[in-house]
């Protein structure tokens, strides 16, 4: 069973650099630290030859799968009577069988055929070669747990495809949390995420020699989260059962417990080498971390229920603009007036009543909208990123359609000066000031802004445009 969530896309605008590096930083471990292991083994292996350990050791084995593994003893039979070559693979990496061995030899007498300061000798070089595996040096043993391997672990992944795989659902999630919570709070919680992974897993499994490796709890962690950020928010969900797939909105929670019931099951029912403990761990450990922090959570909110907002006036306006389209533009103008009462924060309805107006530019109510549109820019609230591109279009065109400008008095003139110059539109900032000027718009407010021009002017060393702004200040006074 696969239930991954679609609702968001990234904002390639603010990159997630958090995640990306972190996506980086795990590539870079496989392949360069990691890519190292074939190597590593090779040489354990010559040296465990070179030594003739599995002469002395195979019967040693074969009696410790008998006790401690016996559903794997067939299979190692099997293996032996086809090719005895490859029966050092399962002696060298079952570093269980190493403790095994000793405390037998401790117990029992040691054959005579055997010279047990030699053994532990090539044991020791054997065994001093082989750890060097990154799964052993860097890699979270839970017998032999080091501090620093509970994040060590989280970089190293046991082939191609558990990389890939824990990559894409680390992207996945992370791009949104990472702009929900910042990018340092998101890191510290997929780290601690990690590390509650790993410290349920050796609690349950605290005698285990099998090494832990892979960010997948630090993932399962960033799912909690992710879920605990939209809460009963219904969001779209991808699932796969078996041959069956499809798309579902449902409340985000819903499928924590099926998240967690099928980890769960993968650990009672599959037989399977996955950490299903520390994708549990990473899990509640994500979810709980979520709780304080409330500020994130209440900020994030309100983004989604604004981008509700723009994604129905998105709708509202293809309305408008099909009955545009249908040539019923009283219908059109009635929809586009209504948005610009609902929404006035946002440029688009506005911008879009201009261009129902415009094919009448002779008539008044084209200059009341042009005017009404260039008043909604220039307040104090509205968001210049997103107005300026909307008006510096509706300006240019206003212009062309209507030389004598009726709706550009003094005071809007003035006011869209203002407003362009703090934009970095400089040059039609001194353009709307002189018509501003001509129709002698607040005096006091005109010389404030053509001292501010002038200063900048001189201060980017453009003396010939400073001089010419001095002499309008001087008409002016």
């Amino acid at each position: 069973m696969l239930i991954i969530p679609i609702q968001d896309k990234p904002d390639w605008s603010r990159p997630p650099l958090v995640t990306l590096g972190l996506i980086l930083l795990n590539i870079l471990v496989f392949v360069f630290y990691q890519g190292k292991d074939p190597e590593v083994a090779e040489q354990a292996a010559e040296i465990y030859h070179q030594h003739q350990l599995l002469e002395i050791e195979r019967p040693y084995y074969e009696q410790y799968l008998k006790e401690q593994a016996p559903d794997r003893l067939p299979q190692w039979r099997e293996m032996k009577a086809q090719d005895s070559r490859w029966l050092a693979w399962p002696i060298i990496y079952e570093r269980q069988f190493d403790h095994y061995l000793r405390d037998l030899w401790e117990s029992e007498a040691v054959p005579a055929e055997i010279d047990l300061a030699q053994w532990r000798a090539h044991r020791a070089e054997f065994e001093q070669q082989r750890n060097q595996l990154s799964s052993i040096e860097a890699g979270l043993t839970p017998a032999e747990a080091k501090p620093l391997t509970f994040l060590t672990s989280q970089f190293l992944h046991g082939g191609w495809g558990h990389l890939l795989g824990n990559m894409a659902f680390l992207f996945l999630f992370g791009f949104t949390l990472e702009t929900a919570l910042g990018a340092w709070r998101y890191l510290s919680m997929y780290l601690v995420a990690g590390v509650a992974a790993n410290a349920l897993h050796l609690g349950l499994n605290p005698s285990s020699m099998a090494p832990l490796v892979g960010a997948s709890g630090a993932i399962s962690g960033l799912m909690g989260m992710y879920l605990a950020l939209y809460r009963l928010r219904r969001i779209r969900f991808f699932y796969s059962v078996i041959f069956f797939f499809g798309e579902l909105r449902a409340p985000a929670l819903v499928v924590f417990p099926l998240w967690l019931v099928k980890e769960l099951y993968g650990h009672f029912f599959v037989d399977s080498n996955t950490a299903y403990w520390a994708h549990i761990g990473g899990l509640l450990a994500g979810a709980a971390m979520m709780l304080p922090a409330q500020k994130s959570l209440k900020h994030f909110t309100r983004r989604l229920d604004q981008t509700d907002q723009r994604d129905q006036l998105t709708e509202s306006l293809k309305q408008a603009e099909l009955a545009m389209a249908r040539l019923d533009f009283d219908r059109g103008r009635a929809l586009a007036r209504k948005l610009c009462r609902d929404h006035p924060e946002d440029p688009r309805p506005w911008h879009l009543l201009f261009d129902l107006y415009k094919s009448q530019p002779q008539q008044k109510p084209f200059h009341q909208e042009t005017f009404n549109l260039l008043k909604q820019f220039v307040q104090p609230e509205s968001d210049s990123n997103e107005w300026l591109p909307h008006t510096l279009e509706v300006l240019h065109e206003y212009e062309q359609l209507a030389p004598g400008a009726p709706a550009l008095t003094g005071p809007l003139s003035l006011a869209l000066a203002n407003k362009l110059w703090r934009n970095g539109e400089w040059p039609l900032a001194e353009h709307h000031l002189e018509r501003a000027l001509k129709k002698r718009a607040h005096p006091e407010r005109s010389r404030q802004l053509l001292a501010r021009m002038i200063a900048q002017y001189q201060q980017r060393q453009q003396p010939e445009k400073a001089e010419k702004l001095a002499g309008w200040l001087k008409q002016v006074s």
